[in-house]
């Protein structure tokens, strides 16, 4: 049986075995510019954010190694709605993923 971690519905990553994680988000703006948090837990760990160019598809990305305990939680979220220019499409994708590098 496998085991998720991730919640596709709630984008929300859960950590069950404790260990050394590689995280990294890949996204697109368009429309608006664009501010995007990593979370862990309820703590932001890192934050990048990308200036919308009229007419243009722009993209930013970002990436942390964490240390985590089982029950500790990883996600990506948009602090403020005065920047949510998140853009997805047909063709263009956003991204969030995550690696277990090591055991704890």
């Amino acid at each position: 049986m496998a085991h998720l971690d991730y919640n596709p519905q709630s984008g929300i990553f859960t950590c069950s075995i404790p260990g050394i994680y590689y995280f990294a988000y890949h996204i697109h703006c368009k429309g608006g510019n664009v501010w995007v948090a990593l979370m862990k837990n309820s703590e932001p760990i890192m934050y990048t954010y990308d200036e919308y160019k009229k007419g243009f598809l722009d993209q930013a990305s970002g990436s942390a190694v964490l240390p985590l305990r089982k029950g500790d939680t990883v996600h990506v979220e948009l602090p403020s709605d005065q920047a949510a220019g998140l853009y997805a499409g047909q063709y263009v994708h956003s991204t969030f993923s995550g690696y277990l590098l090591y055991l704890m």
